[in-house]
């Protein structure tokens, strides 16, 4: 393993200690730069985001999944007041739906189809909800508007969010009225959510916004009121109905967990598709050391966040289908600027931080060559993110921000400029008080790229005279990271994070002063004004949405709270005995919805790869 990560780093140092030349705004390259582009739409053509064989369906009993990851999940399950990724995946498809969306990533509206009949009426300001009668749980109850009420008053209830940490409180969905004076305690109810029956229920907001289209303002999944009766708020985090038993209205309900590797579900009698052909679904955690050896082996039928670092052998299996999408969620570098108000809900600014010198944080952004990291370390399954906006939503993008490219000398003359100097000549830079200062990065461990990719950025800043050390010297395992990066650990002077979008474009609750993802802890008067106008009433005219993003791409990209690194391709790998998948966001193919009540195989037992 060392010779082997020798090899790459080497290669890969080779390659990005060509100095190249550009800035954010898409300047010139020089020859360090001119290297081929991976054409990544080429990816999608090679492997779509779906495939369907003909072969006749034979029955079975068991569909086998796997999700990768060297850290045990947390284990909330339930679809929106989780707060891990891995969790996520357990849940998306089997448990989830409640809100179907379109090919452009909004609510489904005003149809009778739909889990939940969703109508928008812009002038009384009104969400109606007209819940399906065929929209069951997994106990045969119907889902009534008593659990979207209650799903509201948990997230809202300020004992829940401290107790459980939770980021669902955002300034988005403080659009609903009465939610703040719910929240506040001022009120035992939400005022806002007016109930006409069991049915059928209105949500009042303040105004109507561009993120009520694409459900920004709302619950994206609800809970069972009657299963968290009598459960104190500070104690729904740690309940059985989240962690052992969680109802569920999708096509599987959890039968069994195996706390932290699996879980095992059985399909959902009450479904409102109808029951599931496949009757069992065993889903685990599956180290990143074995993927490969069990994708050979037949050992699953679907593998989830298989590693990029294993993608060419992947791709010579011949037992497998290889599926790809634009990835939701971007990787980037965040600072710490500040901390989180656990009373107020928001962030703290802090203009004293280490990192609050914009000369520094772009110095550090220009010390990166991302397209190198995409091509060496992701075989073209990545590229350098132009901004902190989603990639898919390209018509919101202005084509003129090109992201942060490297350009070593222009790095070093931000640091100059700054006054962080290089004293006693030993190629190291002290601080602007002439001392020696040290910056530490937190970054997460997981397969074979994370240490020789974390070596690379210590050498990048270090090519440009920073002192950067990992925290504790080591990479960080997924939980302890984010529990030490949520928490701001004053130990942690900047990280290496990812995070994901969602269907709806707006960035509120992501960057916003009031958003618990805000890891970065960063708000201004120029931010929140440009992210406001992103989410207001005018925003709802497609051409003035466009110009306000543009304006608040502008704004961030200037101020750099964070860096965007990378905009990825995933990829999902499903054994070919499975009959028909697809995988796109909206889970539309072949002029019919697909879900995983439909999922059929064609053999007995997922095939062997015959690859030597």
């Amino acid at each position: 393993m060392k010779t082997k990560w020798l090899k790459v780093f080497g290669l890969f140092t080779g390659l990005l200690l060509l100095a190249s030349c550009g800035d954010v705004n898409g300047g010139s390259k020089d020859a360090g730069n001119e290297k081929e582009v991976v054409d990544v739409s080429a990816i999608e053509k090679k492997y779509p985001s779906y495939f369907k064989n003909d072969a006749e369906a034979v029955q079975v009993d068991t569909l086998k999944v796997a999700i990768v990851s060297d850290s045990p999940f947390k284990g909330i399950f339930n679809g929106f007041l989780y707060s891990d990724a891995i969790d996520n995946k357990f849940m998306k498809y089997t448990m989830n739906g409640a809100f179907p969306i379109d090919n452009d990533l909004k609510l489904i509206l005003d149809s009778d189809e739909t889990p939940i009949k969703v109508t928008i009426n812009p002038e009384e300001k009104t969400v109606t909800y007209k819940i399906n009668p065929k929209f069951k749980w997994s106990n045969g109850d119907p889902v009534t508007t008593k659990d979207i009420v209650k799903t509201y008053e948990i997230f809202a209830n300020q004992d829940y969010i401290v107790s459980s940490k939770s980021l669902r409180f955002s300034k988005n969905r403080k659009a609903i009225v009465g939610i703040e004076e719910y929240n506040e305690g001022k009120a035992d109810k939400i005022s806002g959510l007016e109930v006409i029956d069991d049915s059928t229920m209105k949500i009042h907001l303040k105004e109507v916004t561009p993120s009520t289209y694409w459900g920004g303002n709302f619950a994206g999944e609800l809970i069972n009121a009657k299963q968290f009766e009598g459960i104190p708020m500070n104690k729904i985090a740690e309940s059985d109905a989240l962690r052992k038993n969680p109802l569920s209205y999708g096509p599987y309900v959890i039968k069994q967990i195996v706390q932290g590797e699996k879980v095992i579900f059985e399909a959902n009698p009450y479904y409102y598709k109808g029951e599931p052909k496949i009757k069992r679904i065993e889903m685990e955690v599956l180290p990143s050391s074995q993927q490969v050896a069990a994708m050979k082996a037949g050992k699953y039928d679907i593998i989830f966040g298989a590693s990029n670092d294993v993608f060419p052998e992947v791709e010579k299996l011949d037992n497998i289908n290889i599926l790809t999408k634009k990835a939701s969620y971007m990787n980037y570098i965040a600072f710490k600027l500040g901390k989180w108000d656990a009373e107020k809900n928001e962030v703290v600014t802090d203009p004293n931080s280490k990192m609050y010198d914009i000369n520094l944080r772009k110095a550090m952004a220009y010390a990166i060559d991302n397209d190198a990291i995409g091509e060496q370390f992701y075989h073209g399954l990545a590229t350098t993110a132009k901004s902190q906006l989603s990639p898919l939503f390209p018509s919101l993008h202005d084509p003129s921000i090109n992201g942060y490219r490297i350009d070593i000398e222009k790095a070093k003359k931000l640091l100059d400029d700054a006054g962080y100097k290089d004293v006693d000549g030993d190629g190291i830079r002290e601080g602007k008080d002439g001392k020696p200062i040290k910056f530490t990065l937190a970054m997460m461990s997981g397969g074979d790229i994370a240490e020789p990719l974390s070596q690379y950025y210590l050498q990048q800043w270090k090519s440009i005279g920073l002192n950067v050390e990992l925290v504790d010297g080591r990479l960080l395992d997924i939980n302890n990271f984010y529990d030490r990066v949520e928490a701001d650990d004053p130990a942690i002077d900047f990280c290496l994070a990812a995070i994901g979008f969602g269907s709806d474009p707006q960035q509120v609750s992501l960057f916003g002063k009031t958003a618990g993802f805000n890891i970065s802890r960063y708000t201004s008067e120029t931010l929140e004004k440009a992210l406001a106008n992103t989410v207001s009433p005018e925003a709802i005219d497609d051409q003035k949405r466009a110009e306000f993003y543009k304006e608040y791409e502008r704004v961030f990209m200037d101020e750099i709270p964070v860096v965007p690194q990378l905009n990825k391709y995933e990829y999902l790998v499903v054994n070919k005995r499975v009959k028909m998948f697809d995988w796109t966001e909206s889970m539309r193919a072949f002029g019919e919805e697909f879900d995983w009540s439909k999922l059929e195989v064609t053999a007995k037992d997922p095939l062997v790869s015959e690859t030597k």
